[in-house]
């Protein structure tokens, strides 16, 4: 009888918890270190201060800073890359047989799904009249960072309610993050 867990598997295995890992890790800093609130009324200066991280500031005429949503987006796409790179090397890899090809094709084909219901969710988002958003999906899980000063019980329902229709994630599952 073959093993149920082979070598194969375990790359495979390990592939995708380094992508929810990578994925995590990304929302996790970059949600902790930018957007901070803004206790000390800015004074003039030259360049922004790490409270000033989440606002859209023209620092001089060459550069624009990044609003949290455009950086937190770049960082998933970043992470998502890296992870697509370590799968599309083991369907490249001339040692890998058809079953880990076959692992590593579903792997890019879950992450794709994720990527395409998180920009649905983030369109249906904004569609319901909030500024900006970010959604990450992981497995059964979803985070949505929505840009608001004051979440209402309404909002958070509406929330939901599109995440579990674009996704089919449980609600009881959905994180909803309030960012100003």
């Amino acid at each position: 009888m073959r093993k149920f867990f082979g070598k194969k598997q375990v790359v495979i295995g390990t592939l995708i918890v380094a992508l929810g890992v990578a994925v995590y890790l990304n929302y996790y800093l970059t949600d902790s270190s930018i957007g901070t609130p803004d206790t000390n009324p800015p004074t003039t200066q030259s360049k922004p201060s790490d409270n000033e991280l989440g606002e859209a500031l023209n620092v001089n005429s060459d550069k624009v800073e990044t609003s949290y949503f455009e950086q937190a987006r770049e960082n998933r796409e970043k992470s998502r890359d890296e992870a697509v790179d370590l799968v599309k090397e083991v369907l490249d890899n001339v040692k890998a047989d058809d079953e880990q090809k076959q692992a590593a094709a579903t792997a890019i084909a879950v992450m794709a799904k994720a990527i395409e219901q998180e920009s649905c969710i983030e369109d249906l988002i904004k569609a319901k009249g909030f500024a900006d958003c970010v959604v990450y999906i992981e497995g059964d899980q979803c985070s949505v960072v929505v840009k608001s000063d004051d979440l209402t019980v309404q909002d958070t329902s509406k929330i939901s309610q599109i995440v579990t229709a674009q996704s089919n994630i449980l609600p009881q599952n959905i994180n909803i993050v309030p960012m100003k």
